[in-house]
């Protein structure tokens, strides 16, 4: 599989990529000296262009194999300017279900994970020999959705966008709990006595919740949350998130 998906791209993209399978983790690297704008500093179309190439041409192969693969990663890597990566991680029963249309669009692209990172030492890193390509986990992934959701939702929710920024995430696990950290900045303090009332920390219980009961995941003890602007934290075990009543918005414009 890696062999054939190397020449796939390469024969219909004229991309390079480089493939690695660690357990059921298939990796791809993308090294790119187009992924971003130097002038603008951001993305640059062309670069995210190649790294969707790069996906859906994945997608073909691992819908086509009976491979054991759960989780396949596309690393994209800028390699010329200042060491951003693009990461997309994909749990493959969630590409199955959506190919048979069990669930939305929208609900793909949330299941989808992205994150952005920063290395420097992927600078020139032509084949990805600096990267360390990992199993992922179940857990991990579990986290990552969390955090890309929330991160999702309070940019493109106007209520929330108005009121806060979402800074930085991380994750650690320990005893089976699940321990997720959300840096929000507040925007605004001329707030409406509603606004008051809005607590960041309610809306990732909800999206912590929804994505446990997604996948019917009990192999946790529970989550602990935290703001570590304001210090706030919260801790669910697996029968309160079960029980939590989920009412995320809808993308308010």
């Amino acid at each position: 599989m890696p062999q054939q998906l190397t020449r796939m791209v390469k024969d219909e993209f004229q991309v390079d990529v480089h493939v690695r399978i660690s357990g059921k983790t298939l990796w791809i690297y993308v090294p790119l000296d187009d992924l971003i704008e130097t002038e603008a500093g951001g993305w640059n179309k062309e670069g995210l262009e190649k790294i969707n190439k790069v996906i859906n041409a994945t997608h073909r192969v691992i819908l086509s194999t009976d491979a054991p693969i759960d989780f396949v990663a596309v690393l994209g890597a800028d390699i010329k300017s200042y060491g951003v990566e693009l990461l997309a991680l994909e749990y493959v029963p969630d590409l199955k279900q959506a190919m048979m249309e069990k669930f939305s669009r929208g609900e793909y692209f949330m299941r989808s994970v992205r994150d952005v990172r920063f290395d420097p030492t992927v600078i020139g890193d032509l084949t990805g020999e600096t990267r360390r390509y990992r199993d992922v986990t179940f857990d991990v992934f579990v986290c990552m959705q969390i955090m890309h959701r929330a991160k999702t939702l309070f940019a493109k929710d106007k209520l929330l966008s108005n009121l806060f920024e979402l800074k930085t995430t991380a994750w650690t696990q320990k005893f089976g709990i699940l321990k997720l950290e959300f840096e929000f900045l507040r925007k605004r303090y001329d707030l409406s006595p509603e606004e008051e009332n809005i607590k960041p920390l309610d809306t990732v219980k909800m999206i912590a919740a929804e994505v446990i009961r997604n996948y019917g995941y009990k192999d946790i003890q529970g989550v602990e949350l935290t703001d570590t602007f304001s210090e706030e934290s919260v801790k669910l075990n697996l029968e309160e998130l079960e029980q939590l009543e989920i009412d995320l918005p809808e993308y308010r414009d």
